[in-house]
């Protein structure tokens, strides 16, 4: 904490050192923003002195006050749903500005290494502003972005506060290496490094661009395969200093609760199961045990109810966050300082998690010619849970019949001997601290009027800790005697540390001739990257409250390990921009990268893209056509971009360490099982993309919407080898996947100034996934009978469901003599598995494709509903043609002593109840659950995910109480899901199998943001 408050101080002295320096030749000039129409006033319209970040908003009757230089001519005046507009001021002191409604082309994008007009882009590019980001109470940035882009498929998977994960996709999978490998994931960059965008404050965040065609990403060369989303944080403005608070409390509870078959049902259901089994039943299923159960005033410490852990050891949870912003300065010098304190609870015991984190954004203007830039971030994230980490799986499988807790503090045993309510409180823990440090310096010399130098050299720390600690405990379940006793306590420290330096230097050139405007890029890139991490083991200490790692005992079992790694990309790239007339665009991007990854003679690969677009609507005949089209564009892209994310030192061939008896001891031995390929380079991706894009109505109205086609070639594969050859396989460059779809947006505001104004976005994405070459290997199959099977294999979507079909329940014997079995001694009511070879059995040839664990079609809804002062906002987001396959528990119908979900209850096969949707309980007889179809349920989805009423404070109230401007919310998190999944209770986001995640979480919040 002692560094905390040292960086706190710091940075408060910075703003006052800032904010303070001295004003050369300036002077103040006031004025009011309004619509054109209606003469309102427009609140929180940007005015920025021209050619430069020096500027200010409106207050709540469309006036400003800004400090400017004495030779500015102009200002840039900005607002959403208006025209931008340039406007010379001479040597007024005041002003009046009338803005024109309609969406401005001239809006900035930014875009790799920089940044272009809306109106010249020739690529797919979606932009999504921060304040979008801030509606949705959250505590990764990456779930704001769900529904955000069409494209970028997010999917939430799960909740647990500080290691809560969210798979993030752009235009689908594009690698073997797994669904939700980091290798399919896009390439993260925050103001111009690589970094990660998990525990980025969304309140920092200015705008997000994702760049999807190859056009947009080839820029980024090798690590481009994927996608890219640029992150550009807020910088300090001139004025007088402007302090912001933004802060929420929220509690957040379980959205997904999968209820137990009652009990009565449940012990009927058992003894159907031991009896079409031909087993002996129980003493626990005996008509007078079933009578004591069911008891309605039966002692449930005697009589426990089964599977009861979701409704007793999930609990709401609170979770708060505060941010803190100062951002002033002058023409030659501005600061933007923020301060985060973010607190989440678990909604099961011991799960936590803290962030402490301080942002400072230093601009400074040299002179007219040189601009620098220093950025420092540094957070703080620790989050904890339990020693065992399975709780939830425990939730569901091996804890029947324990009782949570005894009032002693004692607890349950199952007859496996599990309490996960006891393996939360009682394990011990599993901490992890990290330190994150991000430095930036940047400058941009204006060589001359066209020509400008920029350099960056930034660097990235990551300092983890992680401490997990085993109690010794002993518990005895005072009803039924059974025990447990972890014997020996035991600790486990860990240090992992990761460095990244990046160098960026280039040359931006702009000229305009005529009506021929050339814009070029060339530039220089260098990122190195380092780690090591360190470990060791102890245990056996003097009691649970030892947990010094040097206080354990000294013996054999002790333990340590380590490694380090380094690794290094060197590039140099050019991007050649033409319009002429802003009319017909042309880009050109080039990037040749060189890795440490591979050998030395595949370190280089070149990745090039090409783009045009023509604005159609400028041409006269669009014109005089009276179209309804204020802006048409017609774009086309196609390029190159790389995947390098292999395995470091993939290209060494490597030992593996194994035994053997030489003259009656054991000797070591080491040997190369597989053969390494000197040969092995990059994934290449090859992206054409096709789009139209405009506007209507005055600009409220915009739309857009590409086709996109993009096969990944030289996959890495581990191709077999021949076994004379001693090994037994060789990876490879070898396979090609496809990916292919539609993307469309559509968005409108109205008249800002009416009485009720509405704005609304949407976007829906469309992706066809298919492996196409495996290079005569595989299928590659995965999984088991019990737990999700997937199949890689060429004509299918990666990692496809792999299983039977089944064509129903056999109902009489007559069925059964007439059809192949998978078992002996099949029954009515057992699964009919289909013969899809027709060779009489059913088999594991048999099997084919039965669904798809990446969704098909993505979608989000995002609207605002203002009547006065009051502000309803709206997001709804989703998936569509997607499975889930289930398994574990869930899937078994309670054969193997796991839970037994409530939607078999008078749902199973019977003489009585032919029709019924489930087949003949067996006991301890997976026949009837093996993977198949069955297992397959729907996983589309639409969900609420936010709903927010907003409270705008009155100038009067904001005058009362000192303020600017200030706002009070309520919202609402994960509020609606509409999914077949909600039979079982289970989230749609999360992957397939046993549902043993964290449970997903609603949260309800109040928040309030200020502006002084």
């Amino acid at each position: 904490m002692t560094k905390n408050k040292f960086l706190i101080s710091y940075a408060f002295l910075l703003v006052l050192f800032f904010s303070t320096t001295a004003v050369l030749a300036q002077r103040i000039l006031t004025g009011k923003v309004l619509d054109s129409n209606t003469k309102d006033p427009l609140i929180g319209a940007n005015v920025i002195e021209s050619k430069s970040s020096n500027g200010t908003t409106t207050d709540l009757e469309g006036n400003f006050s800004l400090q400017i230089s004495a030779n500015t001519v102009q200002l840039e005046i900005s607002y959403v749903g208006y025209m931008t507009q340039l406007v010379d001021i001479g040597d007024r002191k005041d002003i009046q500005i009338l803005l024109e409604a309609g969406e401005s082309l001239e809006e900035v994008i930014v875009v790799g290494y920089g940044t272009q007009k809306k109106i010249s882009m020739t690529s797919s590019v979606s932009q999504i502003k921060g304040s979008e980001l801030i509606r949705r109470p959250v505590s990764s940035l990456q779930q704001a972005l769900q529904g955000q882009a069409p494209g970028l498929t997010v999917l939430d998977r799960g909740g647990e506060p500080g290691r809560s994960s969210a798979t993030m996709r752009i235009r689908g999978i594009t690698t073997f290496s797994g669904n939700n490998s980091g290798n399919s994931s896009p390439l993260i960059i925050v103001d111009g490094v690589e970094q990660t965008l998990y525990n980025l404050n969304p309140e920092d965040v200015e705008n997000i661009s994702v760049l999807k065609d190859a056009s947009s990403t080839a820029i980024y060369g090798s690590r481009a395969a994927n996608g890219v989303v640029l992150v550009t944080t807020k910088r300090g403005k001139s004025g007088k200093m402007q302090i912001t608070y933004n802060g929420f409390y929220g509690i957040q509870e379980s959205t997904n609760d999968p209820k137990m078959m009652a009990i009565e049902d449940y012990m009927k259901f058992q003894v159907a199961g031991y009896i079409n089994q031909g087993l002996a039943i129980p003493a626990r299923f005996t008509e007078q045990s079933i009578k004591d159960y069911t008891a309605t005033d039966a002692d449930r410490l005697k009589f426990p109810l089964p599977n009861t852990w979701f409704q007793d050891v999930l609990k709401p949870a609170p979770q708060q966050s505060h941010s803190l912003s100062f951002s002033g300065g002058n023409e030659f010098s501005r600061t933007r300082v923020s301060l985060r304190y973010m607190d989440q609870g678990g909604i099961a015991p011991n799960h936590d998690a803290k962030i402490r984190e301080v942002r400072i954004n230093n601009d400074l203007k040299i002179n007219e010619k040189l601009d620098i830039n220093f950025d420092l971030n540094y957070r703080y994230n620790y989050s904890e849970r339990p020693f065992r980490s399975d709780i939830f799986n425990f939730f569901l499988h091996g804890s029947l019949w324990a009782v949570p807790k005894y009032d002693d503090g004692s607890y349950g045993l199952s007859p496996q001997n599990n309490n996960p309510l006891m393996f939360a409180e009682q394990s011990g823990y599993n901490n992890i601290s990290t330190n994150y440090l991000f430095g930036s310096t940047k400058l941009d010399y204006k060589i001359f009027k066209d020509l400008t130098f920029t350099a960056q050299l930034s660097g990235v720390m990551n300092y983890q800790e992680e401490k997990t600690y085993q109690n010794a405990y002993r518990n005895v379940d005072a009803i039924t005697g059974r025990s447990l006793t972890v014997a020996n306590n035991s600790l486990t420290e860990g240090r992992n540390r990761y460095t990244e330096l990046t160098t960026n230097y280039f040359l931006n050139y702009s000229k305009k001739v005529n009506k021929n405007l050339f814009k070029g890029l060339i530039g220089f890139s260098e990122v190195y990257n380092q780690g090591s991490n360190i470990n060791a083991y102890r245990e056996r200490f003097y009691n649970n409250d030892i947990q010094s790692l040097g206080q354990g005992t000294n013996d054999a079992t002790r333990n340590n390990g380590g490694s380090e790694y380094e690794f290094g990309l060197r590039s140099v790239f050019a991007r050649l921009n033409y319009s002429f007339a802003d009319k017909y665009l042309l880009e050109v991007n080039g990037r040749y990268d060189g890795s440490s990854r591979f050998a030395s003679e595949n370190q280089y690969s070149f990745f090039p893209s090409f783009s045009g677009a023509w604005r159609i609507s400028e041409e006269g005949f669009f014109k005089n056509a009276n179209l309804p089209f204020e802006e048409f564009k017609l774009r086309g892209s196609w390029g190159q971009t790389g995947n390098q994310t292999v395995p470091l030192y993939s290209y060494f061939a490597s030992l593996n360490s194994g035994s053997y008896t030489f003259g009656g001891a054991a000797a070591q031995v080491f040997s190369q099982t597989s053969l390494a390929d000197r040969t092995i380079t990059w994934e290449t991706n090859n992206q054409t993309d096709i789009g139209i894009e405009g506007q209507m109505l005055n600009g409220r109205l915009n739309f857009s919407a590409d086709y996109y086609k993009k096969r990944t070639n030289g996959i890495l594969l581990a191709l077999p080898l021949a076994a004379v050859t001693g090994f037994t396989s060789s990876t490879q460059n070898a396979g090609i996947i496809d990916n292919e779809g539609w993307e469309f947006s559509l968005g409108y505001n109205s008249n800002p100034t009416g009485v009720i104004k509405f704005r609304f976005s949407g976007n829906m994405a469309i992706n066809n996934n298919n492996v196409v070459d495996l290079k005569g290997s595989g299928p590659f199959i995965s999984g088991s009978d019990l737990d999700p099977r997937y199949i890689v294999k060429e004509g299918l979507p990666f990692n496809t469901f792999w299983g039977y079909k089944t064509g129903g329940l056999f109902q009489n014997a007559a069925e059964i003599a007439a059809y192949p079995t998978i078992a002996a001694n099949t029954k009515p009511g057992d699964v009919k598995y289909l013969d899809l070879n027709n060779d009489k059995k059913i088999t594991a040839d048999d099997m084919t494709n039965i669904g798809n664990p990446f969704p098909k079609y993505t979608f989000g809804f995002n609207s605002d509903i203002s009547y006065k002062q009051f502000t309803l906002n709206i997001l709804f987001q989703g998936a569509a043609k997607v499975d889930t396959r289930l398994s574990g528990a869930l899937a078994e119908m309670g054969i193997f002593e796991g839970f037994t979900h409530e939607i078999f209850a008078n749902n199973y096969w019977t003489p009585e109840n032919p029709n019924a949707l489930f087949p003949l309980p067996r006991k301890s007889d997976q026949r009837n659950v093996n993977t198949s179809d069955r297992q397959i349920i729907d996983g589309s989805y639409i969900r609420l995910k936010n709903l927010q009423l907003i409270y705008a404070l009155s100038p009067k109230i904001c005058k009362t109480v000192n303020i600017s401007q200030g706002n009070i919310y309520f919202s609402g998190t994960n509020l609606l899901t509409f999914s077949n999944l909600n039979k079982w209770d289970l989230d749609p986001e999360v992957d397939s199998g046993r549902g043993t995640y964290y449970p997903q979480t609603r949260m309800w919040t109040f928040g309030v943001n200020l502006t002084f």
